[in-house]
């Protein structure tokens, strides 16, 4: 009997570290490809990300969100659904309040320029509803007029608030 029972340890030894082997071969396995989904999520743009999460089911809007080929933001995104919401965003960040009416970003992408540059508040533009550049821009009592879509001066500053600009 003491041979028996010397035979059958063994086998369920064999057994059980044959099991913990396959176990430790697929514990290895998991966090090789958990790792790799981490270090590809961690990768992502915040565009990237935006846009794997946008539209969800639960969301209120569903937005279409697209990057260019480095994975940041165009400027002009917008809603899938009518009436389209649109935002502008600069290459990591929103700039304006999602709108029915925005239809341009070139104002908004020059504003976010200017505050990053840190220049005075006289070289911040004004941007319309629609993201255009205002016609007239102002600053303290001079007022000048620029071209809405590019934001170059049209006529050079003078001192009359009530400049009209065509």
């Amino acid at each position: 009997m003491s041979c028996r029972v010397g035979k059958v340890i063994p086998q369920k030894f064999k057994l059980l570290l044959r099991n913990h082997v396959n176990m430790l071969t697929y514990a290895v396995i998991l966090t090789v490809l958990f790792g790799c989904t981490l270090s590809h999520i961690r990768s992502e743009t915040t565009c990237q990300t935006h846009q794997r999460n946008a539209g969800g089911a639960a969301a209120a809007m569903h937005w279409d969100i697209q990057c260019d080929a480095q994975g940041n933001y165009l400027p002009l995104q917008c809603t899938r659904e009518s009436p389209k919401w649109c935002a502008c965003y600069s290459k990591e960040d929103v700039l304006s309040r999602p709108s029915t009416r925005i239809k341009s970003c070139e104002c908004h992408l020059a504003k976010d320029e200017a505050k990053k540059a840190k220049k005075g508040p006289c070289d911040i533009p004004e941007c319309d509803t629609n993201g255009k550049f205002l016609k007239k821009q102002c600053c303290q009592q001079n007022c000048r007029c620029v071209d809405p879509t590019t934001g170059q001066t049209t006529r050079q500053p003078v001192a009359d608030l009530n400049l009209r600009c065509p």
